[in-house]
């Protein structure tokens, strides 16, 4: 019976997590790619790619707006000085649809969500 409970933990484990249950400090890996275009070279794009690894170091209330703002360190910056538009992501698996606004500034991938979509699913684990 424990190893059942164990083997159900681990498997609600290896599912996306809802944004509310992302905590700051924690490491965290994306579930589905997505690009964003870059502000130095016109038609160049950054490119994130599923199993990335992140780590959040900040969540920023922006309450006159309803939204949160979520600050992921991204492992993978190509350089501090690299900049990105924001782009409307679709998050996959979703019904309806979540969107988020995404962007890479200082090689922190910034991540702002509408406050009425937190308790839906992210693309972390």
């Amino acid at each position: 019976m424990r190893l059942f409970i164990g083997l159900l933990l681990i498997s609600f484990n290896l599912l996306a997590s809802d944004w509310t249950d992302l905590e700051e400090k924690q490491k965290y890996i994306l579930t589905q790619s997505f690009q964003l275009p870059q502000l130095e070279r016109s038609g160049s794009f950054m490119e994130f790619t599923a199993g990335d690894e992140v780590v959040l170091s900040e969540i920023i209330g922006l309450d006159t707006i309803n939204v949160v703002l979520f600050k992921f360190n991204y492992k993978k910056c190509p350089g501090p000085e690299m900049k990105t538009e924001m782009e409307i992501i679709p998050v996959k698996n979703t019904s309806p649809v979540v969107e988020v606004g995404a962007q890479l500034e200082n090689c922190s991938l910034e991540i702002f969500i509408e406050t009425k979509d937190l308790m839906r699913a992210s693309f972390f684990e």
